[in-house]
């Protein structure tokens, strides 16, 4: 039998999940004709001048690619759960988001060492992620695609500070999220990490310009958004600023 040995709760949740699939074209299809007959109405509104028209969206600007490099290393899903890949998935999203939306200039990122489960969550979520633009993914560890010459691994850990982010360098942010389920045994994972790699390593001057309410640990897209607002402003301050939630200041 089907439900053989499961408890009421479980076969519940199993119907519940079947027929939640079973329902979904049908779902979208009522959203899809919602959504047209809310635009139709719209613009009848707008053309019997009821309501001004909307703004139309800005054009894309062309992506100008600077001489600063950034790799995500997604080489951490053993120490993530299921949630927390999740999570990481919708950072990587938004870091490849903040970095084509530069004002100035884009950096040259790259995604390193992405496994199976990450790949999934990235398939299912955001299917065209495979060609996004100026974004290089391999499965394969940064030391194999980079010089580790030209490499600084950013860590809230290490003793020094990057007062600049250097043309012809690429720095790399651990992909990492925690739910603070073991903190304490990954402070210092990605600080180790490059010292063993011997790679150089930095952390943001953030102490030097604002004073957070916990310890300066930001997540990944954090750090992205932070860069690409150096690379606009040439100023940590603004940079941190506009980025960082007031609740963490």
């Amino acid at each position: 039998p089907k439900f053989q040995g499961l408890s009421k709760n479980a076969i519940k949740k199993i119907l519940r999940d079947e027929i939640w699939e079973e329902t979904k074209s049908e779902r979208t299809k009522g959203k899809r004709e919602k959504f047209k007959r809310k635009r139709a109405e719209r613009r009848q509104l707008e053309r019997d001048g009821a309501v001004e028209p909307l703004p139309k969206r800005p054009k894309a600007k062309h992506m100008t690619v600077g001489k600063v490099g950034v790799v995500l290393d997604c080489s951490f899903s053993s120490y993530m759960n299921d949630k927390e890949i999740s999570s990481m998935r919708q950072q990587i999203i938004r870091c490849y988001s903040a970095n084509v939306r530069a004002e100035k200039e884009s950096m040259q990122m790259a995604l390193t060492s992405l496994d199976e489960p990450l790949k999934k969550q990235l398939d299912a979520k955001a299917p065209s992620w495979e060609n996004w633009k100026n974004f290089q993914v391999t499965s394969e560890p940064y030391l194999d695609k980079f010089n580790k010459e030209d490499l600084i691994y950013l860590s809230a850990d290490s003793e020094n500070v990057a007062h600049e982010l250097e043309e012809g360098k690429t720095y790399i942010i651990g992909g990492i999220v925690d739910k603070n389920r073991h903190k304490a045994s990954w402070h210092n994972l990605c600080n180790d990490k490059a010292a063993s790699q011997g790679i150089k390593t930095a952390q943001l001057p953030i102490g030097e310009y604002i004073r957070l309410a916990s310890r300066k640990v930001l997540t990944v897209n954090q750090v992205v958004e932070i860069m690409v607002k150096w690379l606009d402003y040439r100023d940590w301050e603004k940079a941190f600023m506009e980025v960082i939630p007031e609740r963490k200041l």
